[in-house]
């Protein structure tokens, strides 16, 4: 489904335009988009937020951010001021926590203002409409590499295989843990290790070398390892070389590694050989297809369709996208894309579109 670069974004490096919750948005008649993201520290959020307020712009609305800073309770507090105090055309949302953020998108529900969920699911509360990563086809489709690349190892499916799953609050996070660890387990010989290592950094180097130093006590190999996002990944990375593990693919001891988002820094140690597949997701499009689709259906007073297609303006990795229906109404899943050294330097990646 990739075709076209991405019309909405250069190759500057991203920046994210933080506004506090609190301030009225001027701009035209058409109104702001509010957008509420996880964080501001790491560039696949950010990239994120200009998916979405870039749409905002080519739509003619304004477009503003809250920062939840990975705080649930801050976010549910900012989502709660955008519905009480500030008049929103709509609201665009990430939720940190998929549980706790249903309180407030009843209330603007129940205040008809159009929202848009977009990458991490949230349970338990009805919106306008979902867009969402195929969170568990990611997973089945590392675990379908990992077996795929030990096959090629070893002559047959086996192996050690280290898990570092995500936060348990995260329902991306739980599906990319399903759907690898589900085509892993149909695999008899090879041994799973599946420990909670992501997704900050320093919890992914603290929980690999606790691995590795169990794995060497019991004279065990480690033969791959799989993160739900790069952030984690650059953990593992530290974890390799503090363990003298750290070699290419060509080189003795190499230790398999896919890591899951396509942040340009991991991009490049694919293209290196360090890493051996990339999951990439269509950041930009997740946040912006959720914008023109707020703005073709709700702020259009037209309920959005449970099926059918939906082709967006701007240019994104989901050329056409399918509308289905979910727990929580519409809902649109965006394909994953697979890379490995051959082609990781695609454009149209968003790690390699703001390098």
């Amino acid at each position: 489904m990739l075709k076209k670069a991405l019309a909405l974004v250069g190759a500057a490096a991203l920046t994210l335009s933080i506004t506090a919750c609190g301030d009225e948005g001027g701009g035209d008649s058409k109104g702001t988009i509010w957008y509420s993201t996880k964080n501001s520290t790491e560039q696949v959020h950010v990239a994120m937020a200009d998916g979405v307020t870039n749409a905002a712009k080519m739509l003619d609305y304004q477009a503003d951010v809250t920062i939840a800073e990975a705080d649930a309770a801050k976010q549910n507090d900012q989502m709660n001021n955008l519905v009480q105090n500030m008049a929103p055309a709509a609201i665009v949302v990430n939720p940190y926590d998929s549980d706790s953020i249903s309180d407030v998108l009843d209330r603007a529900k129940e205040s008809n203002i159009p929202v848009a969920v977009i990458d991490n699911k949230a349970n338990n509360a009805e919106v306008d409409v979902s867009v969402l990563f195929d969170s568990v086809k990611s997973g089945e489709m590392a675990g379908e590499k990992a077996v795929e690349m030990l096959t090629e190892k070893y002559g047959e499916p086996k192996g050690v295989v280290v898990n570092l799953y995500g936060e348990v609050v995260s329902q991306v996070f739980k599906d990319r843990a399903k759907g690898f660890e589900d085509v892993i387990q149909k695999y008899p010989d090879i041994e799973l290790i599946s420990v909670l290592g992501a997704p900050q950094a320093d919890v992914a180097t603290s929980a690999l070398n606790n691995v590795i130093a169990d794995a060497k006590s019991s004279g065990k190999t480690i033969d791959l390892v799989n993160t739900p996002t790069d952030t984690a990944t650059l953990g593992v990375i530290e974890s390799l070389k503090t363990n003298n593990m750290w070699h290419k693919a060509d080189e003795d001891g190499h230790i398999m590694v896919i890591s899951h988002d396509g942040l340009g820094d991991i991009l490049d140690l694919v293209q290196e050989g360090y890493i051996d597949v990339e999951v990439v997701i269509d950041v930009f499009g997740v946040g912006g297809i959720a914008t023109e689709v707020l703005n073709a259906y709700p702020l259009q007073d037209k309920e959005v369709p449970t099926s059918g297609t939906f082709t967006p303006e701007g240019e994104y990795l989901n050329t056409e996208v399918e509308f289905s229906e979910g727990d929580t109404g519409a809902t649109i899943m965006l394909a994953p894309v697979v890379v490995n050294a051959d082609d990781a330097d695609n454009p149209l990646i968003w790690g390699n579109a703001t390098k």
